[in-house]
């Protein structure tokens, strides 16, 4: 007998990334995007799909080196996510410039994130999943819920005033542990995402980048349907089972 999530799955309708016109990336920090989904992102931009990224803090606090963090590094980071999106042919870069591991709330990034949502009218929007085992850094789950909240609620002019008449089609979340999309990707994106993460040299040593880059492309071929693909992994989900719908977990 058919179970309950695969009959769920006739009433919803998850559209293929490359055939959408325009997806939004909303980020933690600078590079979290390119980290997580860097080389479906240079797929996606070759394909002609416009990509955002937004990206909710400075980066200002992403150094032990005590004389750096602040000012200094929020510039720093700015700049070399310039030059990581361009390797990556982002569309645009969006900054709401909360302050890194700073003292701001989930309610005051929402508000931002459905300001975006409106205005850019995206067809999916990525965010990192909030729901993560063992997730610990605050920004992450600010985040995360943040952008899963204004997913779910941007139509409703109570949370943002006005009305809204487009349709987000779905959510993607990235650093998930139950993903259900395996996006296949070649190697010249994955190439092109490692030379996006090569430009992060205020995060990211010769010895650091260089495990990244192995962790990252050993997982890309882990999760691959067989030898030889490569593939980027999400949970998407349909923003209406964002809210009292226990099968997501499975969906």
């Amino acid at each position: 007998m058919q179970n309950l999530t695969q009959k769920l799955k006739e009433f919803f309708n998850i559209p293929k990334l490359e055939q959408c016109e325009r997806v939004l990336c909303v980020q933690p920090h600078p590079d979290d995007a390119d980290i997580s989904m860097g080389a479906t992102v240079a797929k996606l931009s070759e394909l002609g799909v416009k990509v955002f990224y937004l990206t909710v803090t400075d980066g200002s606090a992403g150094s032990q080196d005590e004389s750096l963090i602040g000012q200094r590094l929020k510039e720093i980071r700015e700049k070399e996510q310039e030059k990581a999106a361009e390797t990556l042919g982002v569309h645009e870069l969006i900054w709401l410039g909360f302050e890194d591991l700073g003292d701001y709330s989930i309610e005051q990034v929402r508000s931002k994130v459905t300001e975006q949502i409106r205005k850019i009218r995206p067809d999916v929007v990525f965010t990192v999943d909030p729901f993560l085992p063992y997730e610990v850094h605050p920004d992450h789950i600010k985040c995360g819920f943040a952008a899963c909240q204004a997913s779910s609620l941007y139509r409703l002019p109570k949370l943002y005033p006005g009305t809204c008449d487009h349709q987000l089609q779905a959510v993607g979340l990235f650093n998930t542990a139950h993903p259900n999309t395996f996006y296949e990707v070649e190697q010249r994106h994955m190439e092109r995402k490692l030379l996006a993460l090569s430009q992060h040299k205020s995060q990211f040593d010769e010895s650091s980048l260089k495990m990244l880059s192995f962790y990252l492309t050993e997982r890309a071929k882990h999760y691959a349907p067989e030898p030889g693909k490569l593939v980027e992994t999400f949970k998407i989900l349909p923003p209406s089972m964002l809210h009292v719908f226990p099968e997501a977990l499975e969906f």
